[in-house]
């Protein structure tokens, strides 16, 4: 039995003409244009799960792509790697579906990274450039990996993280959920994190704004945060706490 605490918020930033990011607080979709508080509250359960969706900028009917993904992990709700797995190619496929009746929609498509409770243990996963961060004590560590060219780039050593930050391609994704026939391939990250009792999802208009050692705020403070540094981009925040 878990029982957690979280906390979440969303904001369109200060440049963007629309939000096209979703939260999932287990048994609840959340998208706003913007949150100028979050919503915070205490769940109680055995099988749990939370994770922040970022429709792809510039694409088709990004925000319902988000919205979408989010929904199909709701209605599914995976308990481990292989159900993860298969709820993702699931959420591809709703999205490949929802563009062949809407043309308008053709190449809509998700970043999202998420956290799973369950009896099978605590598990992080993504596809794309959200993260998924663990807190313990003063150590912040990142649990997921960015299917970025940035990130292959860094793991190479040709720059260093804090590069990666304004590099010109930090945008390019070399994986996502894309509802098109050309792109039903994907890479996902999944990995267990038993030993962490806090954690924080976001999507990359926050991170990309932030130290790493300033995670620890309140999401809140780090909205704020990233408001007074540009808020360039979108930015989604879910911090969950075992408790």
């Amino acid at each position: 039995m878990y029982r957690v605490k979280v906390c979440g918020i969303t904001h369109r930033g200060k440049l963007r003409d629309r939000n096209e990011d979703a939260l999932l607080l287990n048994d609840m979709v959340v998208q706003e244009e913007v949150m100028t508080s979050p919503l915070c509250f205490e769940r109680e359960g055995d099988h749990l799960i939370f994770a922040v969706a970022d429709g792809l900028g510039g694409h088709a009917a990004g925000e319902m792509a988000s919205r979408f993904a989010l929904q199909t992990l709701m209605e599914l709700r995976p308990k481990g790697s292989e159900d993860i797995i298969r709820a993702l190619h699931k959420a591809r496929d709703r999205l490949e579906e929802f563009a062949r009746e809407n043309a308008y929609a053709y190449g809509l498509g998700t970043a999202l990274a998420g956290l799973v409770l369950s009896d099978e243990g605590t598990f992080v996963f993504n596809v794309g450039d959200c993260r998924v961060y663990g807190l313990e004590d003063e150590k912040i560590q990142r649990l997921t990996v960015d299917h970025t060219e940035v990130e292959r780039l860094v793991r190479l050593g040709y720059i260093s993280e804090e590069e990666a930050k304004t590099h010109p391609n930090r945008h390019l994704l070399t994986s996502a959920l894309i509802g098109s026939p050309s792109f039903e391939e994907f890479e996902v990250h999944i990995g267990k994190a038993n030993s962490y009792k806090s954690f924080l999802i976001c999507s990359d208009g926050l991170w990309e704004a932030t130290q790493d050692y300033e995670l620890f705020l309140s999401p809140s403070e780090l909205l704020l945060l990233a408001l007074k540094r540009g808020g360039r981009d979108n930015i989604s925040i879910l911090r969950v706490d075992l408790v």
